[in-house]
């Protein structure tokens, strides 16, 4: 009963979040939950709206810090939770990609872009209707005995997120576009699998059922672990002004200044962005740790006013990226000859660099009841991979085109 209420919580708070009624869904990625209590992922989720050369961005985000890169080089604005709409003007009609990035306290990061066009002096028009097709849903194993691992495929268009709800209190945000992803359910049952695709102004859903059934005593189950991290690494551009007083003694008009780059940022690049009057001999560096701008130069300014030297930026920011595992399980069909299962492999997660993936491999024997037992392990393993089963029965493990290849038996 206490599982059973976590999960219609998490459901609800997540649809409030994502705003399913109508607004544009959020755009991280969840794996599996694997029976750890992790702080809630955070969620970049907006719509965007143009009217004329000012965009207003409806805030459905959570998260406890982040900002906002409106994509034409303005200096980022920072997010905050509690203001419900941010807006921005754009200088000049175009096509612009606004990008929210969102953190949660343990650093858990996620990002959505929103293309808009801007100018005219006219409201942007309305939005097509996301559609679904080819959804389809399939066991990795001939047996759907739990654990049971499922793929689920689908093509998604005109659509900003997709909102998988799994019909165990389980809620998974992706993409549109070619989805294909695995799901696994731990425990007998029937479950109603929704795919809900939205953009900022309209919604479509398709769903499909799926049965678990409970083990029979004696059946050998295959259970795979994959862990994916790695390192994004994000650029952004932006100016900043340093100014310039003019000095009280013009035989003291060098200058020195120092523009830090942002926090957890560092330095690519720093030009003058223009030419500027009134300073002498100006040079615009990266310091050798990359993270500051040094401007110097001498004032040779006019008069008593100040002197403006609009500098453009370039900074890198790298963070470390790591999944939630991802489950995925099948069912050896007999036990005591040759037989091979194949499970396969999630893949591999776009913009990291350095990716790097662990993986866990268990074989375990239903018991009675619904009782089991593990009878070979691998808690980080590397194909190819031998092991026993019951101390005689051999088993045999190798990845062969993005699948996980188990024979056992002689």
């Amino acid at each position: 009963m206490a599982e059973a209420k976590k999960g219609g919580w998490l459901k609800a708070a997540v649809v409030g979040v994502l705003g399913l009624g109508g607004g544009a869904a959020g755009t991280y990625t969840t794996a599996l939950i694997d029976k750890v209590v992790k702080p809630p992922l955070p969620v970049a989720n907006f719509a965007a709206a143009a009217d004329g050369l000012t965009v207003t961005c409806q805030n459905h985000a959570t998260g406890e810090t982040g900002w906002w890169d409106f994509g034409d080089g303005s200096p980022l604005e920072p997010f905050t939770p509690s203001v419900p709409s941010v807006t921005h003007t754009y200088t000049k009609a175009g096509n612009y990609s606004i990008k929210l990035v969102v953190r949660n306290f343990t650093a858990d990061e996620n990002e959505r872009s929103v293309g808009v066009e801007v100018g005219g002096g006219a409201k942007t028009g309305p939005r097509l209707l996301p559609r679904i097709s080819t959804f389809a849903v399939s066991p990795v194993s001939s047996a759907s005995v739990a654990p049971a691992t499922f793929r689920l495929t689908a093509d998604v268009s005109d659509a900003d997120n997709c909102v998988f709800d799994y019909g165990d209190g389980r809620l998974e945000v992706a993409g549109g576009g070619r989805i294909d992803r695995l799901v696994t359910f731990d425990k007998p049952g029937a479950f109603p699998i929704q795919l809900m695709a939205h953009n900022a102004t309209a919604a479509a859903k398709q769903a499909q059922s799926v049965k678990v059934d409970a083990p029979a005593e004696g059946t050998l189950v295959a259970v795979l672990r994959v862990l994916d991290s790695g390192t994004r690494v994000e650029r952004q551009t932006h100016n900043e002004t340093v100014a310039v007083p003019a000095p009280k003694d013009s035989r003291r008009a060098a200058f020195t200044r120092a523009i830090p780059a942002r926090p957890g940022a560092v330095l690519v690049s720093a030009v003058a962005a223009g030419n500027v009057a009134g300073v002498r001999n100006l040079r615009v560096e990266v310091s050798a740790d990359r993270k500051s701008a040094v401007v110097t130069g001498e004032w040779a300014g006019k008069g008593g006013s100040d002197v403006l030297v609009p500098v453009q930026l370039v900074e890198e920011r790298t963070t470390t990226v790591q999944g939630m595992p991802e489950t995925i399980t099948g069912v050896f069909a007999t036990f005591g000859s040759r037989t091979t299962l194949t499970l396969p492999l999630p893949p591999a997660p776009t913009g990291i660099a350095n990716p790097r993936r662990k993986m866990s491999l268990e074989i375990r024997q239903s018991g009675p009841a619904g009782t089991g037992r593990v009878v070979a392990a691998a808690p980080d393993v590397t194909f190819p991979w031998t092991g026993r089963v019951a101390a005689f029965v051999p088993v045999r493990a190798e990845v062969v085109g993005g699948q996980v290849v188990l024979t056992a038996g002689n």
